[in-house]
């Protein structure tokens, strides 16, 4: 069995590692599944029957991410997760969009079973193949490095993904806000009522406001909800615009020519970043320029030359040599 993984050579940590990151990609999954369907039973029916379905539909996956979860669930208690370390993984998982009661405790199992698996899985895979110490140390050594950095890498990559989706749908939100404050509705019925409207085309910031306005109901100052809003995402549109809400509750400003302005500026912004991205990309394709079209043009112009010069000297130097 040795000499077979000895002459698959990498295969098999190849696979170990993809396996891990479908591992990853499923915990991550089933969270945000949690999320849904703890956000919809707050809200009480605000979500359609078609994300019922689908929420029902992923009780097999639960039960596949139920381990890490328990163990997740242990390690949170003891004295290797700090208090420090968990107030970051809930704001971070929050960030992402997910659900920190439930994502937390399988962040945590998923990245200790890789911090722990995968140096077991190196080693075993080095002595099978009777690698020698120092490139041992440095494969166990790289799969200590996987463990501990990639799950916060691709909880980076959510979280970026996730702020990505709340920037392109808050300018519209904002104009149906306007609309629904020019109709005289309070800051919870004009929330709730967006919400409910862009459920369909943008789900995550459906979320963040029916838990906005769920917070806005029960907590008894509502600027604590507001600020909890922006801490909530990381994003800096919230930030803005839980900002203003705060302001028009404590000085009654007119809400409506608030958000108004609001609405401008993140459009203005949105052209901003698009403008700023059309101006770096020439310099972008600049090494796919020279790495690949520029040799293609310089074969096709000079090498018909090249070959007939290169033609004629061995032509030359074949009568010479008579």
């Amino acid at each position: 069995m040795s000499e077979l993984i000895a002459e698959s050579g990498w295969v098999p940590l190849l696979i170990v590692a993809l396996a891990v990151c479908l591992a990853i990609i499923a915990a991550i999954v089933l969270a945000r599944s949690a999320e849904d369907r703890d956000i919809a039973g707050r809200v009480q029916s605000v979500l359609k029957p078609a994300d019922a379905d689908r929420g029902e539909g992923g009780q097999g996956l639960n039960a596949a991410a139920a381990p890490f979860r328990r163990l997740g669930e242990r390690l949170r208690n003891t004295a290797l997760v700090s208090d420090k370390d968990l107030e970051e993984f809930q704001l971070a998982i929050a960030a992402a969009g997910l659900n920190p009661r439930a994502a937390v405790p399988t962040f945590i199992g998923v990245k200790a079973v890789l911090l722990v698996g995968m140096p077991l899985i190196a080693g075993l895979y080095c002595y099978l193949n009777t690698v020698d110490p120092l490139r041992m140390a440095i494969i166990v050594v790289g799969a200590i490095i996987f463990g501990m950095f990639a799950p916060n890498m691709f909880l980076t990559y959510l979280k970026r993904k996730h702020q990505d989706q709340l920037r392109k749908g808050l300018p519209d939100a904002l104009d149906l806000l306007v609309v629904t404050a020019e109709a005289g509705m309070g800051i919870e019925t004009a929330l709730d009522r967006v919400a409910r409207e862009i459920e369909s085309s943008n789900r995550p910031l459906a979320i963040s406001f029916l838990v906005l306005v769920q917070e806005l109901r029960m907590l008894p100052d509502r600027r604590q909800a507001l600020e909890r809003f922006a801490q909530r995402s990381d994003f800096e549109g919230f930030k803005r615009l839980g900002g203003t809400l705060s302001q028009t509750l404590k000085y009654g400003t007119p809400l409506a020519q608030a958000l108004r302005v609001l609405a401008a500026e993140m459009r203005q912004d949105r052209m901003l970043r698009i403008e700023e991205k059309a101006i770096r990309l020439p310099a972008v394709l600049v090494i796919p320029l020279i790495l690949f079209i520029m040799p293609a043009v310089f074969i096709s112009l000079v090498g018909p030359s090249v070959l007939q010069l290169s033609g004629g000297l061995f032509q030359a130097s074949g009568e010479n040599a008579r």
